[in-house]
């Protein structure tokens, strides 16, 4: 029982640091939550174990979060020098919706992830987690390690600055 306590308050201690620590060095939300867990089963499986103890708890969690974030990219490298290439023409359809609507949706989602490349990398995290992984503002807050009013405010502000852009390259096209 006496390790179950142990995990449970290094736990309540690390979570909220670990968890913003993955957030900011993964591309997205779900990896970073899956090495997020992978971490503390280690530390669990470790605890278990009755190993040598553990006497720095939470410079251990990060040396293995640091560990862990190494595999991960090494894997992403290799899986990108292996992945095939989808084929241009390649697109989830829908039988309902008319082709030409669908390709203008695409390319204005095109042109909104470009748009966003130009963003502070926060404001990219921050955008990302919000439209691409449905989170709230205070889940984005706690993973990023800034308040709600400033999560809040870069998302104004990125979409703000999205819409003009978008607006000013409209004009440009009627123009030519």
């Amino acid at each position: 029982m006496e390790q179950n306590e142990r995990f449970d308050r290094v736990y309540s201690e690390t979570r909220d640091d670990l968890l913003r620590y993955l957030m900011l060095r993964t591309n997205a939300a779900p990896e970073a939550e899956d090495l997020f867990q992978e971490v503390y089963r280690l530390f669990y499986a470790r605890l278990i174990r009755g190993a040598l103890p553990i006497l720095n708890p939470r410079r251990y969690l990060f040396s293995i979060a640091k560990k862990l974030l190494a595999r991960y990219y090494r894997t992403a490298a290799k899986r990108k020098e292996t992945e095939q290439p989808m084929p241009e023409d390649f697109d989830v359809v829908s039988d309902e919706t008319p082709i030409d609507e669908q390709l203008l949706k695409q390319e204005r989602t095109d042109e909104i992830w470009r748009l966003l490349k130009s963003e502070p990398e926060l404001n990219q995290r921050a955008f990302v987690l919000y439209y691409g992984y449905d989170r709230s503002q205070k889940e984005i807050a706690e993973a990023l390690g800034i308040s709600e009013e400033a999560v809040r405010q870069r998302l104004y502000r990125t979409r703000e600055r999205i819409r003009r852009m978008l607006e000013h390259k409209e004009q440009e096209r009627r123009q030519a």
